[in-house]
């Protein structure tokens, strides 16, 4: 994934969410274009673990331990890393959960952490690195959203409900920020091969390692895409669907 196209060199990322899955599979991709990288995640020591094979591959990772439903350790986490690595460039929100629940069937707990760490995770993220990205007038926000955030499915009322609030957060942030020189996109693919999907594949009755899913290797390369727009173009969303559904739906 590393060329002349897609140079990432002295730019400073931070991927919520990226001990592992998708998350991490797009910091390896971000760090082997050339960009230093902050891994982020709850657990501390799975977290430690993930930076250690980034850097055993000769990437400059570093890790910053914080959930991002807590606004308090966001603040004390992100200043920590800016002080580790320096000024934030780009700012990859991928933290997600999901639940498969009817409505009716949904705990308000249940709901209220979706939303938390797919909605409200990333309002507080973006609130944070923004003043100095405005001051810099420059910087680099993805949110990673879903198809989830543009449809309904059935079982998963509370995560399309959290994706399509972060489609409308993105909106927004794209239209309060672009005369400071900041871009903002949405990346939103479909379903993807990780252990948070493994659930819904189970209940469609589709195989764990079904060749009619997406790859983490995939979406990191479209992030990578996303992340080296800097001339007159730019993506507000791109929409990554399995080549299997149903075209243009």
């Amino acid at each position: 994934m590393n060329s002349a196209l897609f140079d990432l060199k002295g730019r400073r990322a931070l991927v919520t969410g990226s001990s592992q899955g998708i998350g991490l599979v797009l910091a390896r991709g971000l760090a082997g274009a050339g960009a230093t990288i902050v891994l982020n995640g709850r657990d501390a020591e799975k977290l430690a673990r993930s930076v250690a094979a980034l850097k055993a591959e000769g990437l400059s990772a570093h890790g910053c331990a914080f959930d991002v439903t807590d606004a308090a350790a966001i603040d004390r986490g992100m200043a920590a890393a800016e002080r580790d690595v320096g000024p934030i460039d780009i700012l990859v929100n991928n933290a997600g959960v999901i639940a498969l629940k009817k409505i009716t069937d949904t705990p308000t707990d249940v709901w209220d952490d979706l939303m938390d760490t797919n909605a409200r995770g990333a309002f507080l993220t973006c609130r944070e690195v923004l003043p100095g990205m405005i001051e810099r007038k420059k910087g680099r926000i993805i949110n990673v959203g879903s198809t989830a955030g543009r449809r309904g499915y059935d079982e998963q009322g509370a995560y399309c409900a959290s994706k399509h609030a972060l489609a409308g957060l993105s909106k927004v942030l794209a239209i309060e920020t672009q005369k400071h020189g900041i871009r903002v996109h949405m990346l939103s693919p479909g379903g993807v091969l990780t252990g948070l999907s493994s659930d819904l594949r189970a209940s469609r009755g589709e195989p764990e390692d079904s060749p009619e899913w997406m790859t983490t290797e995939e979406i990191a390369r479209a992030a990578l895409y996303l992340c080296t727009q800097d001339g007159a173009a730019i993506s507000d969303e791109l929409i990554l669907r399995r080549f299997a559904s149903e075209p243009w739906r």
